[in-house]
């Protein structure tokens, strides 16, 4: 017994840190998130207006997440307004925060998996990173963000 938990101790402390991956903040989500985050600086894209692009690079390791948002992103101001926006308007360099929910489709036999966007949060503004309890999460989600999820 003894034995077996320090093999799996060696097992979990010998996997590759993924520091762009992450878990979601506590907070109001879709129905089915699991939680999943990808932090990124924004790769600009043309044409579809609700695709994110973001790559994380660390020493000479890159990893790239593409994802398309769920609906538009939206949020009220303090005076009340509403606002959305696009991953079009999101300036090249941006550091961002996507909240995703990814699904296997098989086509022509091959696997592959898409990612739903349902929230965005900044990470980083011109090179001043947000602490993360001071950052926004703001919805892409087509459905309304009802459910109480804690994630830590």
């Amino acid at each position: 017994m003894k034995f077996a938990a320090i093999v799996l101790i060696a097992y979990v402390f010998s996997k590759p840190v993924k520091a762009q991956a992450g878990s979601a903040p506590n907070g109001y989500y879709p129905a089915g998130y699991s939680g999943a985050t990808f932090t990124g600086v924004v790769e600009k894209t043309e044409g579809d207006p609700k695709q994110v692009n973001l790559v994380y690079t660390k020493g000479n390791k890159t990893e790239r997440f593409e994802g398309r948002l769920e609906a538009d992103c939206v949020w009220k101001s303090k005076d009340g307004a509403m606002h959305s926006f696009t991953p079009l308007q999101v300036p090249k360099d941006t550091v961002l925060t996507v909240f995703y929910m990814g699904s296997a489709k098989k086509s022509n036999g091959d696997k592959t998996t898409q990612h739903s966007v349902i929230a965005i949060s900044l990470a980083e503004i011109n090179g001043k990173k947000i602490p993360e309890d001071q950052r926004a999460v703001i919805s892409c989600s087509a459905v309304p963000l009802a459910d109480f999820k804690a994630f830590h």
